[in-house]
């Protein structure tokens, strides 16, 4: 470790697509993977936290993108801390691989800009939608990892999400697996006028539109037989509920609402479409995070 200081790092949960936004759009959420770097004679990782892993991939996913910036693993004990369910759909994936990459820079000596850690953080994912609203926060919209074809916006302050998490797994790989090699030419129109309407409203602030803007035809509907509930979950109806969509490949719901009383009720009542079809589930209400990735000491 060149600097001989300890430092921390920390990278918030996210949730893509938003809907029609399929490998697009992101949003950063406030609930976060934590490390304290300290010097130590040789390479050690310890990973805890409520939502610690119950397996080595999580930490290989952070090793593997540690040695994107070097293959040499620094002389640091790593003590990791991570908030984010595992394979929820909520970025854990790409929370990790940002982690890595700035804990090895940092460690190695290595100067690393924003932009930079972006584009390693696109290419270790394969897509842009988490891994940039992991770097950046507040949400993002986005064709790559190139600034030119990225527009970060700011997180909504006067809203909150409401992330509803089922007790079934959904791998990232399946979910996938689930959509069609060809597409209606009315579901492909369909959704990419609520991807552009997403977009202006994401930029805008014009919320009202984003209970149309969340719908899709280009994977939910095709997933939705795979997480029992998810259709019932996405046709509810409240006074506070401003949007809702699957998050990420799932098996999560995302919820935008309005902070309040409402909001309690809703999360019950989406708890309750899963229980309904024998799955339970867990609601957090959060914050969205207006930063994204950041340090401190070092």
């Amino acid at each position: 470790m060149r600097s001989r200081n300890a430092f921390t790092v920390s990278v918030p949960a996210t949730s893509a697509n938003l809907g029609p936004g399929f490998d697009a759009v992101g949003i950063a959420l406030d609930l976060r993977l934590r490390a304290r770097v300290e010097p130590a004679a040789r390479f050690r990782i310890i990973i805890g936290g409520e939502h610690a892993p119950t397996h080595d991939g999580f930490a290989e996913r952070i090793l593997e993108a540690m040695r994107c910036v070097d293959s040499r693993l620094p002389r640091i004990a790593l003590h990791v801390e991570n908030a984010i369910p595992l394979g929820k759909g909520l970025g854990s994936s790409a929370a990790a691989s940002v982690l890595g990459l700035l804990v090895a820079a940092r460690a190695h000596g290595t100067s690393l800009s924003r932009e930079r850690l972006a584009e390693l953080a696109c290419a270790h994912e394969g897509h842009p939608d988490n891994a940039l609203a992991a770097v950046y926060g507040g949400a993002v919209i986005a064709a790559s990892s190139a600034a030119r074809d990225c527009v970060r916006v700011a997180a909504p302050r006067d809203l909150r999400a409401l992330v509803v998490v089922p007790n079934i797994d959904l791998a990232t790989h399946e979910a996938r697996a689930l959509l069609p090699a060809h597409y209606d030419r009315g579901d492909v129109v369909f959704t990419a006028q609520r991807a552009s309407l997403l977009g202006a409203a994401l930029a805008s602030g014009s919320w009202r539109a984003l209970r149309t803007a969340m719908h899709d035809r280009l994977h939910q509907p095709y997933r939705a037989p795979r997480i029992p509930g998810l259709a019932q979950a996405l046709a509810l109806r409240a006074r506070d509920l401003v949007g809702i969509a699957l998050s990420g490949a799932g098996p999560s719901v995302l919820a935008i609402v309005h902070p309040g009383d409402g909001a309690a009720a809703l999360a019950r009542r989406l708890e309750r479409c899963f229980a309904n079809a024998g799955i339970a589930a867990r609601a957090h209400e959060l914050a969205f995070a207006a930063r994204g990735v950041t340090v401190r000491g070092g």
